[in-house]
Formats: C-alpha cells, sequence, structure tokens
C-alpha cells in the first residue's frame, strides 16, 4: 500500500495532504482502481478512477452537510426550549413560600407514602369508632380474615384468593356481604 501511495503522489504531487485523497486511497476497492490505473493507464480506467472518486467526495460532503444540519438544528432546539421554558416556567417550579422552596418540593413523594394500617395485624386494633368495631365483630371469621387482608395488608381480590386457596369470585362475594353487612348495622344503628 505504501509503494502504491508513493507512486499516486509521484505523479500527482498537487494531492498530497489531501484528506479527501487520502482517505479514498485507504480504502481496498479504491486502491485496486488507482493501482490498475498506475500500472496500466488509460483513459477508460481514468475516467472509472473519477467517478469514483467524485462518488467518495459526494459521501463525504453528504456526511459533512448532514452532521452541521443535526448540529444547528440542535443547538436550536436548545435555544428555543430554553426560552420558551423561561417564558412559561411550570407552575411547580415557582416559589410556593418565603423560604425559596417550590411547589414541586412540597409535593409529597409517593415512593415514601407508608401504608395507614402498617403498625396493625387486624381491623380490630385500627377501628376508632365504637359502631363500627361493634359491627366488624358481629362479622364471620372467614369475613374479617377478608377484610384484614383487603383493608390492613391492602391486598386485592386475587392475591387473597391465592392466599386462602379459593377462587377471586368467591373472595369479591364474601368481601362484598360483609361490607353489605357493616353497611346495614350501622344503618339500623342510626335511626
Amino acid at each position: 500500500m505504501d509503494s502504491l501511495v508513493s507512486e499516486f503522489y509521484r505523479h500527482y504531487p498537487h494531492l498530497k495532504h489531501n484528506k479527501a485523497v487520502d482517505s479514498f486511497i485507504s480504502q481496498s476497492e479504491n486502491q485496486k482502481l488507482v493501482e490498475d490505473f498506475l500500472r496500466y493507464p488509460s483513459a477508460c480506467k481514468e475516467e472509472r478512477l473519477n467517478e469514483a472518486f467524485k462518488a467518495h467526495y459526494f459521501d463525504i460532503r453528504f456526511t459533512s452537510y448532514v452532521s452541521s444540519s443535526l448540529y444547528f438544528h440542535s443547538v436550536n432546539f436548545d435555544k428555543h426550549t430554553r426560552k420558551y421554558s423561561e417564558r412559561h416556567p411550570l407552575t411547580l417550579d415557582n416559589q410556593a413560600d418565603e423560604e425559596g422552596r417550590s411547589y414541586v418540593e412540597l409535593v409529597p413523594d409517593p415512593a415514601s407514602d407508608i401504608a395507614p394500617f402498617t403498625n396493625y395485624s387486624t381491623l380490630t386494633e385500627c377501628l376508632e369508632n365504637e359502631e363500627l368495631l361493634q359491627a366488624y365483630k358481629t362479622l364471620t371469621d372467614k369475613q374479617k380474615h377478608i377484610l384484614d387482608l383487603a383493608y390492613v395488608q391492602e391486598l386485592s381480590d386475587t392475591e387473597i384468593a391465592r392466599i386462602l386457596g379459593v377462587s377471586q369470585q368467591a373472595v369479591s362475594k364474601t368481601h362484598r356481604k360483609a361490607l353489605r353487612l357493616l353497611k346495614s348495622i350501622l344503618e339500623k344503628g342510626e335511626s
């Protein structure tokens, strides 16, 4: 390859240090064209070499155009986005108090939410309303267990069914029946 390049530049010294020509010659298919032209020069081979270089040079220019176009479009996009965000700040980014905190800092983090009854194992321990507690005590053990799993452990009917080894429909039916029973007992107590 080195002998080919040096022979090429000996014939065409004005092309030495031209990056486009260097990259053209570095490709193997173009090396064959250059070598063929240098060994057996003819107008046809020169034309083929020139066409190959034109295609190579077009690729370089096109790649450069696309690259610079992408760069300037990204810069303009960034400018427009920044300008828009300065003119139209989000409400959550505004200051909420004198300490300089923003509204977004006042929004509770859902990941840090603690389930309301995490320190309890049954609803009996949680219920503060005496009438509701008495109504809850009238339920069957199965109904109490399903309500405990649903409201204390925050499990879905499907998860409860899996734990109890019954169908989801059976759990749902028992759950609804227990809630209706509690409601009727509380309504009777108010009248």
